[in-house]
């Protein structure tokens, strides 16, 4: 525990003789952070900014390594620019298991009714599209 405080100590001082302000310098558990950039670590973030964050973490980490690179792809390229209802129909989509979004993805089954979405449709065109950018052969 003693160690522990003399590294905070030491981190801190260290900081202040290069003119770094302490609410620059973050404390968890027992590693330290000091942030370089001008990140408000207190800015509130929209419950539209929220569930685009989540969903971009839960498209790219499936249970499907083919839906992982399909969808992941797909998040990084649409979701911000998505309103809050089209991120809405998303997270409807990929709610779904894995197997039936990759084949409604690849247009191999017939996809509901309710998730026959414009989300749906680009969700498509993506996936039929060299998702990966591959060179064709």
């Amino acid at each position: 525990m003693f160690t522990n405080k003399y590294k905070l100590i030491s981190f801190i001082s260290r900081y202040n003789n290069n003119n770094v302000s302490l609410n620059r310098i973050i404390t968890i558990g027992t590693r330290l952070y000091s942030s370089s950039n001008r990140y408000d670590a207190d800015a509130k973030l929209s419950n539209t900014d929220i569930l685009r964050k989540k969903l971009i973490y839960q498209s790219k980490e499936r249970g499907m390594l083919e839906n992982d690179l399909l969808l992941g792809s797909f998040a990084s390229k649409y979701l911000n620019d998505f309103d809050h209802n089209k991120l809405v129909e998303y997270d409807n989509i990929i709610q779904q298991p894995d197997p039936d979004i990759y084949n409604w993805a690849l247009n191999k089954q017939d996809i509901p009714e309710e998730l026959n979405t414009e989300v749906m449709k680009l969700l498509q065109h993506h996936c039929q599209n060299n998702p990966l950018g591959y060179p064709k052969n």
